[in-house]
């Protein structure tokens, strides 16, 4: 997980040197790595998915205020949120297994 923090890091700009945000960073790996497991289905994900890890590690860090949101308006300006995990992250992932019987 050292390489996923590095890269997260870089992308969000921090220092690589500085550790004061890893605890939270950190957090948000785990936690897109629990979505993503979730959403496919699966109980381990294979290391060619780790870049999408950090990709969406990096959404759900960028967009940590409006988790829950599907619209937002503020005066003139409007946002719409896409719900779940993103359509260009959901692309990148193997597709969701289903599960027959119990």
């Amino acid at each position: 997980m050292i390489e996923q923090l590095e890269l997260l890091k870089q992308l969000l700009g921090i220092d690589l040197y500085d550790s004061s945000r890893d605890e939270i960073i950190n957090h948000y790996i785990k936690k897109a790595r629990s979505n993503i497991l979730g959403y496919c289905n699966i109980e381990s994900l294979p290391v060619a998915y780790d870049a999408v890890v950090v990709d969406y590690a990096l959404y759900l860090y960028k967009n940590k205020d409006s988790v829950g949101l599907v619209q937002k308006q503020e005066g003139e300006r409007s946002a719409s949120y896409e719900p779940g995990i993103p359509q260009s992250i959901r692309l990148a992932l193997p597709l969701p297994r289903i599960k027959v019987g119990y």
